[in-house]
């Protein structure tokens, strides 16, 4: 696996879980993990996509 990708799916993990975390307890640490979260997660979907035209075999 490129270990950009890893890179990201460890973010996007994190962020979502945290952002589930505090979804009824502080909404405003909610919004920032959240925001985190799928900032991170555009970039994974981005480079899956990349690498995928790269290599259809692989990824």
């Amino acid at each position: 696996m490129d270990p950009r990708l890893a890179q990201l799916l460890q973010k996007v993990s994190l962020y979502g879980t945290l952002a589930n975390y505090y979804e009824h307890i502080d909404p405003e640490k909610h919004m920032y993990f959240y925001e985190k979260h799928f900032k991170y997660e555009t970039q994974l979907v981005q480079l899956y996509w990349q690498l995928h035209r790269e290599n259809p075999y692989i990824y």
